[in-house]
């Protein structure tokens, strides 16, 4: 083989679409060959993908969610390969990451926002753990790549050094075929039952507290009677929260202008998107989230702070809006304000999508080869 061959082993437990998009990147790349290696080839309790995403650029390897020392060994005599672990939570990948501290070989890691157990009742032995394992990882041979401005920030707080850390968010196709989901307005309108003349409004993520879809809804209820008569607000997800979120909708008796949908194909999802004039982001914590869809398909994003790609691409009043993220009232006024001002809202719309280019996803791949060891 050509020594000059750069090889990479991306090392995950799924296959997921956002990683996909980065992997897709190095399709045709003769100078960095990209060993996938998964955990399993899919977890159907978790997602339903309607196409094989393990195999759809490179032929995936498969090294089991059970010991796999056959994989290990792989790992430990390849030396000249590198080596980079989304994450660490199966039993190969916690081995692999204790070995590289141990014997000080090099490798990389990549991770969102470290999730914190601030829960009295939190068992004392996970937070231990959680503790040993980053400062085995922050006195490792590693490059850390982290998901945005808001983890960086966390990673510093927890002592690790700058140069150990880069920032590798999560990247979204710009798409090319934009105009033909904004070729679908007409039958999107109809789908969701838009009042004539009126506006469709979108959101997606995990159903869960965090993400703050219930802000979202009080909001909205807040919002001028004669405005709400014209607005169809569509959420996308499932989690512990919908039935939560369905109730809040009727007990505020604004079943007509919010409609909860669960899980959607993603050609749906973005044709959606790209048709409503306002995508929300509305999260009370998020490590990155929807942001990058929404400005990827030209439709200007209202996100909280709390969310980290909306702290990442916003630029506030140019691109979209920022708020704190408990400001319901603000999180209103900023609706009327694009609303009530579509040259306002045109504009932003073309700043989104030009944020949304100067993120393209060959600059993922393009951070992962120029910083990785």
């Amino acid at each position: 083989m050509n020594s000059e061959i750069t090889i990479i082993n991306l090392i995950q437990d799924l296959a997921t679409p956002h990683n996909n998009t980065i992997i897709k990147q190095f399709v045709g790349n003769k100078n960095v060959q990209l060993n996938l290696w998964y955990a399993e080839t899919q977890d159907k309790k978790r997602y339903q993908w309607s196409n094989d995403i393990t195999n759809q650029y490179f032929q995936a390897n498969i090294y089991g969610k059970s010991l796999n020392l056959s994989f290990i060994r792989y790992c430990l005599t390849h030396s000249k390969e590198k080596y980079f672990i989304v994450g660490w939570m199966n039993i190969n990948t916690k081995i692999l990451h204790i070995l590289f501290f141990l014997f000080q070989r090099p490798f990389n890691h990549w991770t969102d926002h470290p999730q914190e157990n601030k829960k009295k009742e939190s068992k004392w032995h996970i937070n231990f753990f959680r503790f040993m394992f980053y400062w085995m990882l922050s006195n490792s041979k590693c490059k850390v790549f982290v998901v945005g401005k808001i983890t960086i920030t966390t990673f510093l707080k927890k002592g690790f050094p700058q140069k150990m850390l880069v920032n590798l968010p999560i990247f979204v196709d710009v798409d090319e075929g934009l105009m033909e989901y904004k070729s679908q307005k007409a039958k999107i309108q109809a789908k969701f039952n838009v009042p004539v003349g009126g506006y469709l409004l979108s959101a997606g993520s995990r159903l869960i507290y965090e993400k703050g879809y219930d802000l979202l809804i009080s909001s909205i209820s807040k919002l001028p009677t004669e405005l709400k008569e014209k607005i169809k607000l569509i959420i996308v997800g499932s989690g512990n929260q919908f039935l939560n979120l369905k109730q809040q909708i009727d007990m505020a008796s604004i079943n007509n202008v919010i409609e909860i949908q669960e899980w959607m194909d993603i050609e749906d999802f973005k044709a959606l998107i790209a048709n409503s004039e306002i995508f929300f982001h509305p999260a009370r914590f998020d490590a990155y989230g929807g942001t990058t869809l929404g400005m990827a398909l030209s439709v200007p994003v209202i996100g909280s702070r709390g969310a980290g790609a909306a702290v990442d691409r916003i630029k506030h009043g140019v691109n979209g809006y920022l708020y704190e993220p408990e400001d319901i009232h603000t999180l209103s006024e900023q609706i009327i304000t694009l609303l009530r001002n579509d040259e306002l809202r045109k504009q932003m719309a073309i700043e989104a999508y030009n944020t949304a280019r100067e993120w393209h996803p060959s600059l993922g791949a393009d951070i992962i080869i120029k910083n990785s060891i």
